[in-house]
């Protein structure tokens, strides 16, 4: 989907963000992640990467970490409702004057996003790498309605979601698909971060329907993932599964009753003790969920 009119930017160049920040008494600050893309080929890439259909029919689109609005003002060319999430107040009264007509939102995504956002939607986010797992589990369970997403992570991490057996990749990939995309060089951003980016894309097609499946797939991917290189048997009788209980879980079993079920399950979906949890598929972890009788 191309971007229709959108106001010009006009920080692509290093000079002219020192300039503006310097006018602020402000800086790039590392606790928030902050590297600006100054690419303008990098920045249409990423906004070319959205999955058209989905963000068609998305009626909200919503980024996090918008900064200065490299990729914010091809957003707001699309005619739809627009919302940014920004924990920066420099750049957050700077984006209500280049994007009037959007919603700002200031503050900590992980605290302002909502606890249920039901309108279809789609996602954009330039995250920063110390929470880029936690935003987007966070992404993916509070946005019900979400259709498909672009994120631009760690090269690393891209890797480690869509081609390693992970309690990451198995829970995140109960929600939908991911494809690491294109890498984005550490020089198309100011500063230069230490490593490349990669854009990674996501499809929403969910495996449960029930979000107590979910969580009950959050506990057992806790509990199998617990001991490095430990066998599934052992991590099933030794991890301490009531620190794991995820919270907002229906119904509530003594531990031992707990390891019994998730027993039961795995025999049920055939599966060995003596596999360790990275020589499984990621498809065995759900059909061991099918499995788990829930109240």
């Amino acid at each position: 989907m191309e971007a229709m009119s959108s106001p010009e930017y006009p920080f692509y160049k290093p000079t002219a963000i020192r300039e503006f920040l310097s006018q602020r008494s402000s800086a790039p600050l590392k606790k928030w992640g902050q590297n600006f893309l100054i690419d303008p080929n990098a920045v249409r890439t990423l906004f070319q990467s959205a999955d058209e259909q989905a963000l068609s029919n998305a009626k909200l689109v919503i980024e996090i970490g918008p900064g200065l609005g490299a990729l914010s003002h091809l957003l707001a060319g699309l005619n739809k409702r627009l919302r940014l999430y920004e924990i920066d107040p420099v750049y957050y009264e700077w984006l209500k004057e280049f994007l009037p007509d959007s919603e700002i939102i200031l503050g900590d995504a992980r605290e302002t996003l909502p606890q249920s956002e039901t309108q279809t939607c789609f996602l954009f986010g330039n995250l920063p790498y110390y929470i880029t797992s936690e935003l987007i589990l966070l992404s993916l369970e509070r946005l019900e309605g979400l259709l498909g997403a672009v994120f631009l992570v760690q090269k690393e991490f891209a890797q480690r979601i869509t081609q390693e057996i992970s309690s990451l990749s198995i829970y995140a990939g109960a929600y939908g698909t991911f494809q690491s995309k294109k890498t984005i060089k550490a020089g198309c951003f100011y500063p230069a971060p230490n490593v490349d980016s990669s854009i990674l894309t996501y499809s929403s097609n969910k495996r449960f329907q029930k979000k107590e499946s979910f969580l009950v797939l959050e506990l057992l991917c806790r509990t199998v993932f617990w001991g490095k290189r430990k066998k599934i048997g052992s991590s099933l009788k030794e991890a301490p599964l009531h620190s794991f209980y995820p919270q907002g879980l229906p119904f509530s079993f003594s531990e031992e009753v707990l390891r019994q079920k998730l027993k039961f399950s795995l025999e049920s979906a055939g599966l060995s003790f003596d596999k360790r949890p990275e020589e499984l598929l990621a498809e065995d972890f759900y059909k061991i969920v099918d499995q788990f009788q829930l109240p």
